[in-house]
């Protein structure tokens, strides 16, 4: 029916979902279905939902859906959006200024049409550079004005298709970017494409693919389902399956909801076996591996055994050693001793320990002696974190970077990464710190790109979390026995230890027994509402005696509970930041910023790394009726348009896996039986070693006993080790 935007009354942008009040002269509205409000123009009012509809009145629409019956009462369901083109100059206007199209407000509609009059939209469709005759508009503005056109255009299609299987509007543009003018033939026909996109489940696709001809059994299907087994594997950090067990998974897959077998092993087989002879697939040993992780281990593995197969005369640093102790007034541990010495003996080594250890004294007498030894030695220094790097920086005195910028990669959406720059690293002595936080396809652009010659000196804490990404490099590096490991353990002793590096050791030990105080505390709470108030007071008794950079919620769950990051971050916004005439706000979505707002930065972007911590400082309204915000982190700022808000967060409270690579002075972490799911040991003492002075408990104390007890460390397929190991 045709009809009129009247109002909205509820908006998801990040999804694309709305409900809304809508007008129109078409009698075949059912009664139930009708407002008895009508505002006096005689119009009939009903309520639609769904996806991408209109955000403005300036044009009138066709839906097609059907009508459903909630507790709202009966509502139109959109099942398809088609937008009447205006025909008028004040129609055209109208659409042009209505926000749908970026870079074009109300003025700037005006003098478009006044140009071009009726024809004003074949001339954005088909002859776009005559706008450039318009004042104002320049070939930057033009461009903007050209995508949002035609995205906005072809958008509806998508979107209108694939809307039924909850598909967000940000991956209907995901899938548009993917495959251009070919996407609808692709989702009509070749549906199982989707499963290249990150973030496209089998299930979702499945359900679209029913849509189609596909058969149970199309060999399409099964791809898809082996595909999507293979790379969800990755998310629990494999780097391959089991042909047995892959093959199994996928059959589970490929027949759930069917009464019968659907799909037979055989059938999966014949397919599995055309992946591996057309190079989809690599199988060695038994092993699946997709193409790119197969590469990426394979190629770690060879750097890192000719790099051991060089031959680096030893040197021997007692004399240095000693000038540097003095020096600096330090004095090192046996076993730190050790450690600097085997830096020297070789020219690959590994330091790890927890803390409170003294990796970061080590490292600083190893600089020290490096200097004696070697003037003019070039040093390169690295974490996977820009907030890693600059604690090193700060640590050790000497300039670091994040690995990513040293090797020249950029980042996008899903941190997969896109080289920049190819050439090698000519440096003398490369350390890079956090190693344990590395994974395999950045241990493979770093060991691949190392000039011969070049000392390197791995450090890390292999009790912390293993990479988000897939691998589990630094523990195959240790394991492997062929590179020279020294381990830093705590003496329980010496004075002035404190509860948080005791208590990481005891959790190292599986031992539960641990020791509270005034720097480790236990808050005991009942239900997660209880807890979530407990962490809000705590935090805002903290921020009050420290400041607010120095105090960090961390909790297991991004969404979920009342402790989760995202629960926590909108009362603690609401408390610390609230409403006011005199801060300025822009919605991304369901989101809400607002100048002093403290955020989390979540790709890696230029000089911005994932993980950096800042705060809005301004958000300026720009003429298109778009935002941008000034963001600053520490000494670097940076203004974002409104699309790039997506890669901000809120960060009063964050996951532990975010807060790898950071300190605290203060660390708050609510733990409750209701976590189970993410409760493993690494988990707990990640985050308890993200505190430098205090960390506070809050929960169950069962909770913590199950963390502590519960170790799955190391359940990763990779056969780093095996290649280094079968290389000797």
């Amino acid at each position: 029916m045709v009809c009129t935007l009247d109002r909205v009354i509820y908006e998801d942008r990040s999804a694309g979902f709305m409900i809304a009040s809508f007008k129109t002269k078409d009698e075949a509205v059912p009664s139930d279905a009708r407002s008895t409000f009508t505002r006096g123009d005689k119009m009939i009012r009903f309520t639609a939902v769904g996806y991408r509809l209109p955000t403005t009145g300036a044009i009138d629409v066709d839906l097609d859906g059907h009508w459903e019956k909630n507790k709202y009462g009966l509502q139109l369901a959109v099942d398809r959006c088609v937008e009447i083109i205006p025909k008028t100059k004040d129609g055209i206007t109208a659409y042009l200024s209505s926000g749908l199209i970026k870079g074009i407000g109300g003025k700037t509609a005006k003098l478009i049409v006044d140009a071009f009059g009726v024809k004003t939209l074949e001339v954005i469709e088909k002859e776009p550079q005559k706008l450039l005759t318009v004042k104002g508009i320049t070939e930057k503005k033009l461009k903007s004005i050209t995508d949002s056109y035609t995205q906005s255009k072809s958008i509806r299609d998508i979107v209108s298709y694939l809307s039924p299987y909850g598909v967000t509007v940000k991956k209907c543009v995901r899938i548009q970017e993917e495959f251009g003018a070919q996407t609808m033939d692709i989702l009509k026909n070749c549906p199982f494409e989707l499963c290249s996109i990150s973030g496209f489940g089998f299930k979702t696709v499945d359900e679209i693919a029913r849509k189609t001809s596909c058969t149970p059994n199309d060999p399409m299907r099964i791809r898809g389902a082996l595909q999507f087994t293979l790379d969800d594997s990755m998310t629990a950090g494999h780097l391959y399956l089991e042909k047995e067990t892959l093959r199994n998974k996928a059959h589970e897959l490929l027949n759930a909801g069917y009464a019968n077998e659907a799909v037979t092993l055989a059938e999966i087989h014949a397919v599995l076996s055309s992946m591996v002879k057309n190079n989809t697939f690599v199988h060695e040993n038994g092993c699946i591996y997709t193409r790119r992780n197969h590469f990426n281990e394979k190629e770690t593995a060879d750097a890192i055994s000719a790099i051991l197969s060089e031959k680096v005369q030893a040197v021997d640093v007692t004399k240095e050693l000693a000038e540097s102790q003095r020096n600096l007034g330090i004095t090192l541990s046996p076993k730190q001793t050790e450690a600097v010495k085997m830096c020297f003996s070789g020219n690959l080594s590994i330091i790890t320990g927890g803390p409170g250890t003294g990796k970061t004294t080590v490292l600083r007498v190893i600089l020290d002696v490096y200097r004696r030894i070697s003037e003019k030695g070039e040093i390169l220094l690295t974490a996977p974190t820009g907030r890693a790097a600059r604690r090193m920086e700060e640590s050790t005195g000497f300039e670091a970077c994040t690995l990513h910028k040293a090797l020249g990669l950029i980042t996008d959406e899903d941190d997969t990464g896109t080289l920049n720059d190819t050439s090698d690293l000519t440096v003398d002595f490369i350390i890079t710190d956090e190693f344990s936080m590395v994974d395999m396809a950045l241990a493979k652009e770093l060991f691949t790109r190392i000039s011969g010659g070049a000392r390197i000196l791995l450090v890390g804490d292999a009790d912390q979390l293993p990479s988000v990404g897939a691998g589990n490099v630094f523990r195959e590096l240790m394991q492997c026995g062929r590179i020279p490991v020294t381990r830093l353990y705590l003496l329980y002793r010496k004075s002035g230890t404190s509860r948080i590096a005791i208590n990481a050791k005891l959790i190292q030990e599986y031992d539960t027994r641990l020791h509270f105080g005034e720097d480790f505390l236990f808050c005991p709470c009942e239900s997660e509402a209880q807890a979530a108030d407990r962490v809000c007071q705590l935090y805002m008794d903290e921020i009050a005696q420290l400041g607010i950079e120095k105090v960090q919620i961390l909790s297991p769950f991004k969404s979920r509970g009342d402790t989760c990051v995202k629960n926590l971050n909108d009362r603690l916004r609401e408390i610390i930041n609230p409403l006011s005439p005199a801060l300025a706000e822009m919605k991304v979505g369901t989101r809400i910023y607002r100048t002093g707002d403290r955020v989390l930065q979540t790709r890696n972007i230029e000089d911005i790394s994932n993980g950096d911590v800042g705060f809005i400082r301004q958000i300026t309204k720009e003429e298109d009726d778009t935002c941008s915000a000034l963001i600053e982190f520490g000494d670097r700022s940076r203004t974002y348009s409104q699309d790039e808000m997506d890669m901000i967060e809120l960060a009063y409270a964050m996951t532990i896996h975010k807060s790898q690579g950071s300190e605290y002075s203060t660390v708050i972490i609510p733990m409750m039986a209701s976590h189970y799911i993410m409760l493993r040991r690494n988990l707990i003492y990640t985050a308890i070693t993200r505190a430098r002075k205090k960390v506070i408990l809050v929960g169950e104390k069962k909770a913590i006993y199950t963390a502590i007890h519960k170790n799955d460390i190391d359940g990763r397929n990779t056969r780093l080790a095996e290649r280094i190991i079968n290389q000797r």
